[in-house]
């Protein structure tokens, strides 16, 4: 039930997927500095995160925050696992697709050619060519859906999503977020700013 997540998460989620490789704690973490996304956007504000802290982080990087290893991308993802991890936090994608198939028209998600010469870098948003949810970016997925009942929220927010990726960040998405603070000291504000807002 997509309509667990505020428009704030599902924006986080659409933005990350809407990029051009595996989706990554980093693309997350991305996805909540790229538009005004709450309290979650502030808090990593506050700690010195940008995007360009982590664009340097994953300079060095060769793909992600897998700590087996497992971020070469291309046939280690299945469209169909990350349908099931969507599932289990409640997004079912073929109500999603006939809501918008009922909407917009029969086959709007399908992937269509395009001609020669024309622009196709927003294409990915729209056709939805890819869904590759690395390993680690699904168990942020879970564990926001986790923060959010043990804070007692009956939606999942984009700070549950960076509650999430705090828990699991590794490698570039670390180095990223510990540009000035701690990690821990970014969960302190993070809850400390949301019992404020409860």
């Amino acid at each position: 039930m997509f309509e667990r997540f505020s428009a704030q998460a599902r924006g986080v989620v659409v933005d990350a997927v809407a990029g051009s490789g595996p989706v990554t704690p980093t693309e997350l973490l991305t996805a909540l500095l790229t538009a005004d996304r709450g309290i979650a956007t502030e808090v990593l504000t506050e700690a010195g995160v940008t995007l360009d802290a982590i664009r340097r982080a994953g300079a060095g990087s060769k793909g992600g925050d897998s700590k087996g290893g497992d971020s070469k991308g291309g046939d280690s993802h299945n469209l169909d696992d990350d349908a099931e991890i969507l599932k289990s936090i409640g997004i079912d994608l073929d109500a999603v697709r006939e809501s918008l198939e009922q909407s917009f028209g029969e086959g709007v998600l399908d992937e269509t050619p395009v001609p020669d010469g024309v622009d196709t870098s927003r294409k990915g948003r729209f056709g939805f060519p890819r869904s590759r949810f690395e390993k680690d970016s699904k168990k942020v997925l879970e564990l926001s859906l986790r923060e959010a009942l043990a804070h007692k929220d009956n939606r999942i927010g984009a700070e549950h999503i960076l509650l999430g990726i705090l828990r699991v960040a590794d490698g570039p998405t670390r180095q990223a977020l510990e540009t000035q603070v701690t990690m821990s000291v970014i969960r302190e504000r993070l809850e400390a700013k949301m019992n404020r807002a409860a």
